[in-house]
């Protein structure tokens, strides 16, 4: 499945009362992610590409809510969201 990465890069709030995204960009409209992708592949491709500076599961979190995609910090932080790009009319490279 095709996704669009968005950037998460304005983010306030705190673990206690939660998190807010109060500004977000896209950053690619055509991540295609195999049904088993793991976590730890989709962070290690954000790192490798420039967007994250660890892909150490430790630190991050990947939640998956049926739809979103949301990479996050260990402590709720999120950073970026995959959302479903279903108009990419590109075909797999792999």
């Amino acid at each position: 499945m095709f996704y669009t990465l968005i950037n998460y890069f304005d983010v306030y709030g705190n673990p206690k009362d939660g998190f807010t995204v109060n500004d977000q960009c896209t950053e690619i409209n055509d991540l295609y992610l195999a049904d088993d992708t793991t976590p730890k592949e989709i962070c290690t491709y954000l790192k490798n590409a420039g967007y994250l500076r660890t892909d150490d599961m430790r630190k991050l979190s990947v939640v998956d809510d049926g739809t979103i995609i949301e990479i996050q910090l260990k402590n709720g932080h999120p950073l970026f969201g995959l959302y479903p790009n279903e108009n990419c009319n590109l075909e797999p490279n792999f």
